[in-house]
């Protein structure tokens, strides 16, 4: 499935038209909401304009968005609105076969076999196919000290984002600290433990999966990695352990990725993870 609307060329030939116009809306200041005023701290006389100041700073929830009557003001039901079709779009989209194709990325499949079982059973998401079996014991190495994975998870548009700067920076990380990595894939309709499986199939010491994340009412393209050391075929989410929030404005990809390296050969050295540690 096609992405429902290309939202970065949507945005270029807005810019584009504003600057003709002379508008100084086309100026690239971050704002993902263009065409639709602010909110945050303007739609309401603040009591301490100084501590509204500085929350404003320290997050981007909706705060001091104000109100008319028992309702959102116009601006701030548009720009929920506009958060939330980024996020039902994170969600339906696919990660661009071209891109998985571009890193030499192995391809696997789970047992969801389109995207409305997907979401619908997220059980099939977490067990490989036949054929992604068969794949994975046809192209990739065994017995590496480090399985680097990755899903679309709830949010391709992160994967799409995001992944190539990941993958770049996280390889070479792995590598610098003397870990034999195996050979990197990518589970397509994916939960995060199909990680578990991949792992024990080619006998892997520990086991990445970095994943596109639930998608919030503003951010729709981060990601979450998380590691594992040997997973038995009974683990749980308390044996492995997560750094997520990845994005530019959160942890941003490159650093996220020297630090799931960092981690990896943490566990390794412990030969466990989670919360034993």
């Amino acid at each position: 499935m096609e992405p429902l609307i290309d939202r970065s060329r949507i945005e270029r030939l807005v810019r584009t038209t504003l600057k003709e116009l002379g508008d100084k809306r086309a100026v690239d200041d971050g704002d993902r909401g263009l065409l639709l005023p602010p909110d945050r701290g303007v739609n309401l006389d603040a009591f301490d304009p100084d501590a509204m100041a500085a929350m404003l700073r320290s997050t981007p929830a909706r705060i001091g968005v104000g109100r008319a009557g028992t309702r959102y003001k116009t601006n701030t039901l548009l720009r929920f609105r506009a958060d939330h079709a980024a996020a039902k779009d994170a969600v339906m989209s696919e990660v661009d076969d071209k891109l998985v194709a571009r890193l030499g990325l192995v391809e696997l499949t789970t047992r969801a076999p389109d995207k409305r079982i997907f979401l619908e059973r997220p059980d099939a998401g977490r067990a490989l196919s036949d054929e992604g079996k068969q794949e994975l014991a046809d192209k990739c190495q065994r017995g590496p000290q480090v399985q680097v994975c990755y899903g679309d998870g709830l949010s391709a548009a992160a994967i799409n984002a995001h992944l190539e700067a990941f993958h770049g920076a996280l390889v070479p990380a792995l590598q610098a600290r003397g870990l034999r990595v195996g050979t990197p894939v990518f589970v397509r309709r994916s939960r995060v433990k199909v990680m578990d499986e991949i792992a024990r199939l080619v006998d892997a010491e520990s086991c990445v999966f970095t994943c596109g994340e639930r998608p919030g009412l503003g951010f729709a393209d981060s990601l979450s990695s998380y590691y594992i050391y040997r997973p038995a075929t009974g683990a749980t989410d308390a044996d492995r352990e997560v750094i997520s929030n990845i994005n530019p404005r959160g942890l941003e990809p490159t650093k996220a990725a020297v630090a799931v390296a960092e981690a990896c050969a943490r566990i390794l050295a412990a030969k466990k993870s989670g919360v034993v540690l």
